[in-house]
């Protein structure tokens, strides 16, 4: 597909690029910018896929679920042709960069983890994020994109590639999304769980988010934790063909990689794949329970975020192996902290007990 000399791809040393206009303007934006590290993340997902399907089954398949997509949100559409058109690519390949998860998927070789929080002060501030745990390239590619479109919110978000027009972050009117795989029975062609988590970062509050994800034919499954400018703190534990609805112990709200609602437990298929889920949710839970509602919600956020309690089935995960699935051997590719309120996200590249977290802000400086 591409090259495989790795360029190490990096948008000067900002990790950071701002589209702005129409959604084909933001497209072609995106892929000009990026256009390095979109050559290297088609590779990265070809090589995941290719322990499914050969390449050009995964593009005939990626373009299986553009009616989707333009049926539900054409001008994401428009925005992949944009992105398309200036990264030299095909279409088929501008839909593939948003359709990793379903593209690989659990398939015993290749998947994703993730531990996602959410907490609220006495003050109402709210701070929420989590730890991205994939595959360890990811670290290198990671980036964080801000969107300043025509029409609709500002959206601050990281990708773990370039190319993603949709993944975790916040929007300008406070709503916040961040998520976790899950797994049950049932996946199909319909609407794909990245562009999920963009139509959500492109509504005015999280039952909007909602009632706007419910009225999806979604392809595949994840939860979504959302909260926004009102206090609200919603996580929307999804089938294909179900939400329920988790709420929030008090102010604080944790969740990994397994269904906690009664009523999906009967469809729960990672947990015996991944019972380091488990460790990490009580794990979790107990800290953020801890924490001080009066303090510094963020420095108490990468902290829970940092822990290794039960290593290696630990929150800040590193590669080990801690289950006889065959993909375990990810990582902590990313940790993000968010405050929606104050336009920043906090994100450190990598295990956050290694490295240092970087501020970036909804409103550039000027």
């Amino acid at each position: 597909m591409h090259s495989s000399e790795k360029t190490a791809f990096r948008t000067g040393e900002t990790r950071i690029v701002t589209v702005s206009g129409t959604n084909r303007d933001m497209g072609r934006q995106l892929g000009e910018e990026c256009r390095p590290g979109i050559g290297e993340a088609l590779d990265l997902v070809a090589s995941e896929a290719s322990r499914i399907a050969p390449l050009d089954q995964a593009r005939e398949r990626a373009l299986a679920y553009l009616p989707s997509i333009l049926q539900d949100a054409p001008h994401l559409a428009d925005e992949l042709e944009g992105l398309a058109e200036s990264a030299g690519i095909p279409m088929a390949d501008a839909l593939l960069l948003q359709l990793r998860f379903e593209a690989v998927g659990f398939d015993g070789r290749g998947g994703d983890g993730c531990s996602s929080l959410a907490v609220r002060g006495t003050d109402g501030h709210m701070v929420t994020g989590q730890n991205v745990d994939t595959v360890e390239d990811h670290v290198r590619l990671g980036l964080v994109v801000r969107m300043v479109p025509a029409n609709g919110p500002s959206i601050l978000m990281y990708t773990y590639y370039p190319g993603m027009i949709g993944y975790l972050g916040f929007n300008s009117h406070g709503v916040s999304v961040f998520g976790n795989a899950l797994l049950s029975p049932g996946w199909r062609i319909g609407f794909p769980r990245y562009l999920v988590c963009r139509l959500a970062l492109e509504q005015r509050s999280a039952r909007a988010a909602e009632a706007r994800i419910r009225a999806l034919r979604r392809a595949s499954t994840i939860n979504l934790l959302l909260t926004d400018g009102t206090g609200d703190i919603r996580d929307l534990e999804q089938t294909v063909d179900r939400v329920e609805t988790i709420e929030p112990e008090g102010d604080r709200l944790f969740h990994t990689n397994h269904y906690l609602c009664d009523a999906l437990k009967a469809d729960e298929r990672l947990l015996a794949i991944l019972p380091d889920s488990e460790a990490r949710y009580e794990a979790g839970r107990k800290l953020l329970d801890d924490i001080d509602a009066t303090g510094d919600l963020v420095a108490a956020a990468k902290d829970v975020l940092r822990d290794h309690h039960n290593y290696p089935s630990s929150i800040c995960r590193h590669r080990a192996k801690v289950s006889e699935y065959d993909g375990d051997q990810w990582m902590t590719v990313a940790s993000l902290v968010a405050e929606p309120s104050a336009g920043r996200l906090h994100v450190c590249f990598g295990p956050p007990c290694q490295g240092r977290y970087r501020t970036f802000a909804m409103t550039p400086a000027a």
